[in-house]
């Protein structure tokens, strides 16, 4: 059945069709919001404040208006059954089973990593009897050295920035000035 409604928020007039009467939602076609519709016979509505959505105006419509307004269709979601809900399931627990062999491969690759790496630093520690020492002096030197690195690098974009910025401006004025504006 078709029922001629009239949206809240732009006014506009558009066609709600669906099969069975009661509430339904439906969104207007010329603005996009969604309306909340009782169609057809009122039947007795009970709900808590807060879940209160103000209902739209809708009454049959005629032949001639018919033809000359947009149609909008209720949405049907379908019910979920439990075959849906084991091949879900089932999907899952082949994601997990997937992310769990990526990461069993990921900690091997990285244990094998380390294993050569902390081999050479225990190899320089005992050639070395300061060792340790060198070592936490020539990361700290890179670090430091990758901190002042960085922050010219930043400084470099920021100098590029501010005078492209400089540049643009004065271009703008001198073709506002050229113009006559």
């Amino acid at each position: 059945m078709r029922y001629s409604v009239n949206c809240n928020q732009c006014g506009q007039e558009f066609i709600a069709e669906t099969e069975t009467p009661g509430k339904q939602k439906f969104r207007c076609p010329y603005c996009g919001s969604v309306l909340l519709c009782q169609l057809g016979e009122d039947k007795p509505f009970r709900t808590k404040a807060r879940s209160v959505l103000p209902l739209v105006d809708s009454r049959t419509i005629s032949p001639k208006q018919e033809a000359k307004l947009p149609i909008a269709k209720v949405k049907v979601l379908a019910k979920v059954t439990s075959e849906k809900l084991q091949a879900m399931k089932q999907s899952i627990v082949e994601g997990t089973e997937n992310v769990s062999q990526i990461a069993v491969a990921a900690t091997n690759t990285t244990e094998e990593y380390l294993s050569k790496s902390s081999s050479k630093l225990q190899a320089f520690q005992e050639k070395y009897s300061d060792g340790n020492l060198w070592i936490f002096f020539g990361f700290s030197f890179a670090f430091i050295l990758l901190i002042f690195v960085g922050l010219f690098i930043c400084a470099q974009v920021v100098n590029f920035v501010y005078e492209s910025h400089n540049l643009l401006f004065k271009e703008y004025i001198e073709m506002k000035n050229n113009l006559g504006f």
